[in-house]
């Protein structure tokens, strides 16, 4: 009985470390597990695909001028589809805002998660957000909670910033997410049911040969 105690103490102690590594295995997705489109008009040499290229810094101070890079569409609102190559759970939300930071960009925006059948993920987890304006480097919306099994994330963008160039139109330089896809992240419990029930069945053949 001493030997099985132990194993179930030391399986609990490994259940713990497995659900500590989870929290903290977070990793960037980015250009190519992103997949954009949207409806909306683009400004010439601006098109969707370039908020998930992986280019950052073209164009923007001390670089400037040019080339710029980013979508650019003369429309104040509307989504942007930001479909992801396979599931994902996902733990927040990062933004390059306007394309030559002349306070142009979105300001207010919403974020829909959608599985991949389609199914919207319970609207707790869409919330409004409020983006920088005249900001070089990113901005990171954590999520209050790990939102599961995620395959399209609608970005609605709500409003856009009134330029000091006289614009109001939507300008994104670049978007990318942080999370880990769904397949590779094990399940804790799972691990420490298997290891805990193989190491009982150990202790119980060891206990039979001794007897």
């Amino acid at each position: 009985m001493q030997i099985i105690k132990k194993l179930i103490q030391g399986c609990f102690c490994l259940a713990v470390a497995l659900n500590a590594g989870a929290a903290q295995a977070f990793s960037l997705i980015s250009e190519s597990q992103i997949i954009p489109s949207t409806n909306l008009p683009s400004v010439s040499s601006f098109p969707i695909n370039q908020i998930a290229d992986g280019i950052t810094k073209d164009g923007l101070f001390p670089t400037f001028p040019g080339p710029f890079n980013g979508f650019g569409s003369p429309a104040a609102t509307g989504i942007i589809t930001l479909d992801l190559v396979g599931e994902f759970n996902l733990s927040s939300f990062i933004l390059w805002n306007d394309v030559n930071v002349f306070q142009e960009g979105i300001k207010d925006f919403r974020l829909n998660f959608f599985t991949s059948s389609n199914s919207l993920i319970p609207v707790n987890f869409s919330t409004n957000f409020t983006a920088p304006i005249t900001q070089v480097e990113a901005e990171e919306y954590v999520f209050g909670e790990v939102v599961p099994g995620v395959s399209r994330v609608d970005l609605v963008v709500l409003s856009s910033q009134q330029s000091s160039l006289g614009f109001n139109q939507i300008e994104i330089r670049e978007v990318a997410f942080t999370g880990d896809p769904v397949a590779s992240v094990p399940e804790p419990l799972t691990v420490f049911g298997s290891i805990l029930g193989l190491g009982i069945l150990g202790a119980v053949k060891q206990k039979r040969k001794q007897q």
